[in-house]
Parts: C-alpha cells; sequence; structure tokens
C-alpha cells in the first residue's frame, strides 16, 4: 500500500511541475467553446452530417496528445525546451504510467470503432429502403404525428388528431402526392432526422408540429421541412382558447392545410364525398388505423368504429364500405365463414354505393368481395374503377395486385404495388407482397433484405415476421424461418395467423405432434379459421390419419350447405380427391381431380392449379384414358411457359417442371429440375413423400441421394432448433 501510495503522489505532483493538468484543463475549455460553435454553425452552413461527429472524435483523441506535448515541452520566455527530466517519478514509475496511458488510448480508439462501425451497419438498413428505385415527386409530402410537449404529456390524442385531419384534408388536393398515414406515422418518436425520413417517406417536404397546452390556452405550431437541405419552408404558430376540442382542429388543421397548398405550385382541391361530422369522420380513421393491423381483435374494433361513424352520420358512403371490407377480411384473419362474410358485405356495398354512386371505398370492397368467390374478371374490373375513382385509396391497390398475382399476372402486379409504394412506402401488407412478387421472380434475396429493413423499423410486427418466416422456410433456411415463426407466436399466441405459421414450420421440420397441439390449441377459439382449418387438414393428410381428415373436410363442408361458392368447392374436391387418391380409388380421385381444376383456358398459374391438374392426369392415365392425360400433360405445359414468360423463378416452378418431365417419361431432366428446386430451397420430405406422381424416380440413386440430404438438412435444423430449447432454459 505505501508504494502505491507514494506512486500517486509521485504522479500527481510531477502532473503538477510539468503544468500538465493545467494545460489539459485549458484544452478542455477549448473544446467546449467550439463544440458549441459547432452546434450552432451546422445548419446555418448546411455542414454534411457527419462533420460533428468527426470534430468530436478528433478532439477527444487530442487529449493524450496535448497531454504528451505538455509532458515533454515546457514553454519558456526564451522559448520552447524540453522539460528538466529530474522529478519524483523514477525510470519504472515513468513506464508504469506511459503503459497505463497507451493501454487507456488502445481502448478508447477500439470503443469508438465498435461503437460507429454498429451504428453505420445498423443504420444502412434503413438506408436501403430509402434507396429504392423510387423519384419522390415534385409536389409530395408526409405528414408526421404532431408531438404533445404538454406539461403532463396528456393531449396525444388531440395531436394526433391534428396530424390526421391534415393528412385527410391535403389528400383531397389534386396534384399532392401525400405519404401515408401508416407510413408517416411510423416515424413516432424516431431519432432519425427529417431528411432521412423525407427519403424513407419517398417525399420532398415534411410537415411536423408540436401541441402545448398552458391552463385553458393551446398552442399549436407546424413547420413545412424541405427534405433535400433540411430548411423551413413555412412555419406558422396557432393560439387559441381551449374551448371546443373538435372546433378548434378543425379550424386549425383547415388553416394549416390551406397554408400548405400555397407552398406548392398547380394543385386544386378533389371532389370528393366526405362527412359534415367531424365525430364520424374521427371514428372513419380510428377505425382504419385497427383495421391495417390484421389481427381479430383490431378487426373487430375496426368494426365498432366504423358504427359509432353510421351513429354519427348515417349516411356516410365510405363506413358502409369499410363495414363491408372488415367483415371480408375476417372470414381470412378471423374466425368467420366466407359465406357467412360475403352475406354481411354485400348489403353493406349496395348501401354505400347507393349513397354514392362514385365511391372508391365501395368499389373497393366489391372487387374484394367478388375476388374471394372466385369470380376474377368481376374483382378486377370493381378495383380498377376503385383505383381510377381515387388513386390515393392504397387497399384498392393492394387488392388489385393481390388479384393480378392469383392470375400469374406478375409484371403487372409489381408494377400496381411499385404505385402504391410510392404513396405509402412503409405499409406492411404492399411490402410483404411486393417481397412475394420478387421472390416468386427469381429475386428472393432483395425481398428479404427489404423486409428485414422494415423488421428494424417495426420489431413487434408479426406481420412481418410469419411473411419473413415464409420466406426464409420457402428458401431452404429452416432455422431461421422457425426463430421468426416462433417471435411472432410469442408476441401473438391468440392470432390464428402466427399459430398456423408456427404450426406449418413443426410440419416441415417433421414434427406433426407439435404442430397438432398448436392448432387444436388455436381451433378452440377460433374453429372457423381458414388458415386453422387448412394447417390441420394438412398436418392430418402427413400423419396419414385420412380418416379423420375427410371427417374433417365433410364437417366443414356441412357448415356452408347449399351456399358453398364454386371457388371453395374446388378446394374441397381437390381436398377429398387426395384422400381418394392415396386410398387407391383412381376413379374417384380423378372425378374430384377434374371438378376442382379451373377453366381449360384459365391462363393463371400457381402450384395448387398444376398439382390438381397433373393429378388428374396421372389418375386419368392409370385409368387408361392416356389421351386425356396427354391433353392435360400439355395443360400443365402451356401454363408453365405462361409463368415463365411472367417472370416466374422460383423453387415451385422447378418442382412443377419436374413433375412434368417425370409424367412424360423424361428421368434425367425431372432429376436435373428437382436438384434445381432443392438449390433453390425445396426441403419439404413430406411432400415428396406421398407425391404419387414422383413415383418412377424412386429407385433411381440420384433421388435416393437427393432424398438424404433433404433428410439430412431437416434433422440437422431439427438439432439446432432443440439447442435452442435447451440454452433458453
Amino acid at each position: 500500500m505505501t508504494e502505491s501510495h507514494s506512486f500517486i503522489s509521485a504522479t500527481l505532483a510531477e502532473l503538477n511541475r510539468r503544468k500538465v493538468l493545467r494545460t489539459v484543463g485549458a484544452y478542455a475549455v477549448a473544446v467546449f467553446v467550439l463544440l458549441q460553435l459547432m452546434d450552432a454553425a451546422v445548419e446555418p452552413l448546411r455542414l454534411p452530417e457527419w462533420v460533428p461527429t468527426l470534430v468530436v472524435i478528433v478532439v477527444i483523441l487530442g487529449f493524450p496528445l496535448v497531454f504528451l506535448l505538455a509532458w515533454h515541452l515546457e514553454i519558456r520566455p526564451d522559448g520552447i525546451h524540453r522539460t528538466v527530466r529530474a522529478g519524483l517519478l523514477s525510470r519504472s514509475q515513468s513506464a508504469v504510467l506511459f503503459s497505463f496511458m497507451l493501454f487507456a488510448m488502445g481502448g478508447l480508439a477500439y470503443g469508438f470503432y465498435q461503437y460507429y462501425s454498429g451504428l453505420f451497419e445498423s443504420g444502412a438498413q434503413p438506408q436501403q429502403l430509402a434507396e429504392r428505385a423510387f423519384t419522390a415527386p415534385e409536389n409530395s409530402i408526409a405528414v408526421l404525428p404532431f408531438t404533445d410537449l404538454s406539461q403532463n404529456d396528456d393531449q396525444r390524442y388531440l395531436a394526433d388528431g391534428m396530424s390526421e385531419e391534415i393528412l385527410n384534408l391535403l389528400t383531397q388536393v389534386e396534384g399532392l402526392n401525400v405519404a401515408a398515414r401508416t407510413s408517416s406515422f411510423a416515424f413516432r418518436e424516431s431519432k432519425e432526422n427529417i431528411r432521412e425520413i423525407g427519403r424513407l417517406l419517398n417525399v420532398r417536404t415534411v410537415l411536423e408540429g408540436s401541441v402545448r397546452t398552458s391552463g385553458d390556452q393551446i398552442r399549436l405550431t407546424a413547420q413545412l421541412i424541405n427534405v433535400e437541405d433540411g430548411y423551413h419552408i413555412w412555419s406558422k404558430v396557432y393560439d387559441r382558447q381551449l374551448t371546443d376540442i373538435f372546433e378548434i382542429q378543425d379550424e386549425v388543421a383547415s388553416s394549416i392545410a390551406l397554408s400548405l397548398v400555397d407552398s406548392f405550385t398547380g394543385l386544386a382541391k378533389k371532389p370528393e364525398s366526405r362527412t359534415d361530422s367531424l365525430a364520424a369522420s374521427q371514428a372513419y380513421r380510428t377505425g382504419r388505423l385497427h383495421w391495417w393491423r390484421r389481427t381479430p381483435a383490431e378487426m373487430q374494433k375496426a368494426i365498432e368504429m366504423f358504427a359509432t361513424a353510421l351513429e354519427h352520420d348515417a349516411g356516410f358512403a365510405p363506413a358502409y364500405a369499410a363495414m363491408a371490407d372488415t367483415w371480408l377480411l375476417l372470414s381470412l384473419y378471423g374466425n368467420v365463414t366466407t359465406v357467412k362474410a360475403t352475406e354481411k358485405a354485400q348489403a353493406m356495398i349496395e348501401k354505400a354505393l347507393e349513397l354514392d354512386p362514385e365511391s372508391a371505398e365501395a368499389f373497393a370492397a366489391l372487387g374484394l368481395a367478388r375476388w374471394q368467390i372466385g369470380q376474377m374478371d368481376a374483382a378486377e374490373s370493381a378495383l380498377r374503377q376503385a383505383v381510377e375513382l381515387n388513386e390515393d385509396y392504397i387497399p384498392a391497390q393492394l387488392w388489385l395486385a393481390g388479384v393480378l398475382g392469383q392470375q400469374g399476372r406478375y409484371p403487372e402486379e409489381h408494377m400496381v404495388l411499385e404505385q402504391a409504394m410510392q404513396r405509402d412506402p412503409l405499409n406492411e401488407l404492399l411490402m410483404v407482397n411486393y417481397a412475394n412478387n420478387l421472390a416468386t421472380r427469381g429475386d428472393w434475396q432483395a425481398g428479404r433484405d427489404m423486409l428485414e429493413d422494415l423488421l428494424s423499423l417495426r420489431p413487434d410486427s408479426t406481420l412481418l415476421l410469419r411473411f419473413m418466416s415464409k420466406m426464409e422456410l420457402y428458401n431452404g433456411n429452416l432455422v431461421q424461418g422457425w426463430e421468426l415463426a416462433n417471435r411472432a407466436y410469442e408476441l401473438g399466441p391468440d392470432n390464428p395467423e402466427d399459430i398456423a405459421a408456427l404450426a406449418r414450420t413443426w410440419v416441415l421440420l417433421g414434427d406433426t405432434e407439435e404442430a397438432e397441439r398448436l392448432l387444436l390449441k388455436g381451433l378452440e377459439k377460433s374453429d372457423q379459421n381458414a388458415s386453422l382449418l387448412m394447417a390441420r387438414w394438412t398436418t392430418l393428410m402427413v400423419a396419414q390419419r385420412y380418416e379423420e381428415a375427410e371427417l374433417m373436410l365433410r364437417k366443414q363442408m356441412a357448415e356452408f350447405g347449399d351456399g358453398l361458392p364454386e371457388a371453395l368447392q374446388r378446394r374441397f374436391d381437390f381436398q377429398l380427391g387426395m384422400i381418394a387418391m392415396v386410398r387407391g380409388d383412381h376413379a374417384r380421385a380423378r372425378d374430384l381431380f377434374t371438378s376442382a381444376m379451373s377453366e381449360e383456358d384459365d391462363p393463371a398459374y400457381s402450384g395448387d392449379e398444376i398439382m390438381t391438374v397433373t393429378m388428374a392426369a396421372l389418375e386419368t392415365e392409370l385409368l387408361g384414358d392416356s389421351q386425356t392425360a396427354t391433353a392435360l400433360l400439355d395443360m400443365v405445359e402451356r401454363k408453365i411457359k405462361r409463368a415463365r414468360l411472367n417472370g416466374v423463378d422460383n423453387q415451385d416452378i422447378y418442382y412443377n417442371e419436374a413433375v412434368l418431365l417425370t409424367m412424360r417419361h423424361e428421368p434425367d431432366k425431372a432429376m436435373q429440375k428437382l436438384r434445381e428446386a432443392y438449390d433453390r430451397g425445396f426441403r419439404e420430405t413430406w411432400v415428396i413423400d406421398i407425391d404419387t406422381r414422383l413415383a418412377p424416380l424412386r429407385d433411381k440413386p440420384e433421388f435416393i441421394v437427393l432424398m438424404d440430404q433433404i433428410r439430412d438438412d431437416v434433422s440437422q435444423a431439427r438439432a439446432e432448433i432443440n439447442a435452442l430449447f435447451l440454452a433458453a432454459l
């Protein structure tokens, strides 16, 4: 202890003798002044964003340099001289002191490197979103959620209402491109700067503001900012007496919107059917916020809000249309049958069109209804009419893209989605469909990167998690796919879609018992959910429990009665045909597969359609009708060729080409296609195990090797997942 004390005392005395502490203190004061000046000069001088960071790093690293100079040199009246060496520190103590300083400098440098390299790497993810090949329109704006600056932080509802009302008014301006709320409100309390936000939202200007209350006074501020240089184009302060909140919100929002319009050129107000009831309008907008989240609970809240809107204004057409499309979506995401949903929706669609024959929302709901029952031409016509009436209505473009994609018109789907994403670039549903389009056409990595970027902004989105899981599984990344599906399930354990996604993952991994446990738990609460029912049927088929699988289908069909839509009838016929096939009832299987087929001249490509037609061809061949079987295979070839012309290049099409070549007695070419399907991620052992179309290949050594390789991949993935379970205990 004595030696340590003497070393510290000697060090302090030597630092004082050489005036090191005084010099370093003076340097610290100079640095403080410099940083204050820098903070004030960045914006006026339009300095790059990296300049302040670089200056701070340089001045911090300057401290050890100043220390060394002060230690070795001293300023005298006759100039600068080396400091006299004699002092209290011995040579060994000096070595210890400078070794410590060298170690500290190395640690500081390493800390800077780790922090800033990680920061730049994490920051590169949202930047990829910004670098999509979009050019911000000339007259474009995003309205960010206003900030609540009230002392009690209790005016957020007013701040949000102000932002939403301004946004709603701006969407009525002809020639002004307004970023959708689903994207702009993603930046609530964001630390991104305005320039980065503008690039992410694909706009040239950004409106931000704040709300502050004091007693019975309220102050609202708003600023319009140029994204390119970060300068204010326009700003204004509104002081009001805090009386009727809705009246203040309506008045100030209108004033801000008019002032903003004056900041652009060539704009005019759009003719649009609106309600005179502010309460109805706010209830409708709140309902749409819940509606976009796509969970049963959120959709139910949306219905309640749309009903509230109609209580305030029974003639508000968009609210009727919103009720209709919410019921239709509940047949996909909730616990409602398609027939019941369609019946409820149809009356509301008719009411909306009666009130407003040019309601974009009503035509969009009509298109969704027609799409769900398989009337593709009628669906496309209604949705195109909706887009023509209001090109800013994102749901119409989303569903139009879906109709085009289901028909195999992938370039058209891509174009519609890209146009929609210019208006709503961070919309999760647009993004997952866009990523799926890219993956279908062979650019899986680009789609995955986009979703990963968006997930970095919304890490709790189960929609993104389960879709990314599907993409990873589809491309052979089994462990990553399971991890994403499991994360989604942990966030939404009662959401049927999240349950079904994780169950499908377990089926792929060969654990039908775990899949069934999850599905039975989900069906206890949502016994009509389409995703859970389909996953349950698949699990029973993989487990070879065919009697239960058929009983399940018969029960579902009985619940529809005589109102079973044609599209659903075809799906049930296909499922029953699969059961007949594995039982060896070839005549019944042929009839069911034939009944499940679409019209022969239907150009649509999908894995399900190809499977239906090839199964019909196989059963027809087994019954001795080679001519009809050949005609069916020719139909399959035409569909595959159309798909290739439309850019399809994924594992699914290679697998289907392998099936076609096998059935045409070209085993070597078929094996080549199977290998290419594997190289693109195909790992579904249970599919090959029950696929009788590939029977001629099963004795080939190449086929046996490939199957062993797929099983090894699945086994390795199971082992890694089990290790993750053990690590979590």
